[in-house]
């Protein structure tokens, strides 16, 4: 009877355990399903990203416009798009017309007078925004000689004095800081020389691209790998005749510089002469002046405006 006793009290014993195991581990599964529902509810959809794909590290010209271009993309479905030219809201916001539910694309023209932030602002349907702004940098457009630059006829016996000039930072040049100076050849826009070399009144003024001045066969300086200058003598100079108080480039951007030539004669003092640069850049000159002689004192004397940046390419 004891031993019978003995064996029931240890089946007892066994089914006990067994229980006690299946409740923990029914437990332990409940325990991670609750666990799974917990990380799953505290996932968080990551905010919207914003790309800009053009590129504004350049500079835009006063007045000019400037196209902001990028893109948006949301693991939630987009709800609204809004841009902010600084402080304020710029134009309406996107609100449907998504190119999906999750993707945009976005091209917002711009102007300016002076530097601004332009700031995307992105919000999905689950609420999550993103913002994201990139600087516009507007400068002025052109600018002005402080005074007459004063270039010399480009002779061999004037090695002494500015030949060659800068129609930017209206520095000048001679034939000895010229020749085979990389430097001052990668600044140089113009050379001026007289053509039939008579040094007087009666002579032929020309100014000539860098890279096709003809004096080179006179004063054996060749500007290896000058830059090229166009030029064209306007026949109706009407809108810049008040020379002097020009505040932008909208006149000189009107010019059409379709006939522009690489050596321009035939001139006069007062004439007007656009340019245009190897950059792109455009300008006037103004002959205000000058002095016919022989050897070192035949100089032209000319005002200059130009463009200040250049122009965006097409």
């Amino acid at each position: 009877m004891n031993l019978i006793k003995t064996k029931f009290y240890k089946l007892k014993i066994e089914i006990m355990k067994k229980i006690n195991l299946m409740i923990i581990a029914v437990l332990a599964s409940a325990l991670a399903f609750m666990t799974s529902c917990d990380n799953g509810s505290e996932t968080i959809t990551p905010k919207p990203v914003i790309t800009f794909t053009s590129d504004h590290s350049g500079v835009v010209m006063a007045g000019d416009s400037v196209d902001v271009v990028g893109s948006v993309e949301a693991e939630g479905s987009l709800e609204k798009i809004t841009f902010f030219k600084g402080d304020d809201q710029y134009g309406d916001a996107i609100t449907s017309d998504f190119n999906t539910k999750t993707t945009h694309t976005f091209s917002v023209r711009v102007a300016g007078e002076e530097t601004f932030n332009f700031e995307v602002q992105v919000e999905d349907k689950e609420g999550q925004v993103s913002k994201k702004s990139v600087t516009i940098t507007v400068d002025e457009s052109i600018v002005k000689s402080s005074e007459s630059v004063k270039i010399y006829c480009a002779s061999a016996d004037q090695t002494g004095y500015g030949d060659y000039a800068s129609l930017t930072t209206f520095e000048t040049w001679n034939h000895n800081e010229a020749e085979n100076n990389a430097d001052t050849i990668a600044n140089t826009d113009v050379c001026y020389y007289n053509g039939n070399y008579t040094k007087t009144l009666g002579g032929t003024p020309h100014l000539v691209s860098p890279d096709a001045c003809p004096i080179a066969q006179h004063s054996g300086v060749i500007l290896t790998n000058a830059k090229s200058t166009k030029f064209l003598v306007l026949t109706d100079a009407t809108a810049f005749a008040d020379f002097s108080n020009i505040e932008d480039d909208t006149a000189i951007k009107a010019i059409d510089m379709a006939n522009a030539v690489a050596n321009v004669g035939d001139f006069a003092e007062g004439d007007v002469i656009a340019f245009e640069l190897a950059d792109g850049k455009m300008g006037v000159i103004k002959a205000v002046g000058g002095t016919a002689g022989y050897g070192n004192d035949d100089y032209i004397l000319v005002d200059v405006i130009v463009q200040k940046h250049a122009p965006a390419t097409k």
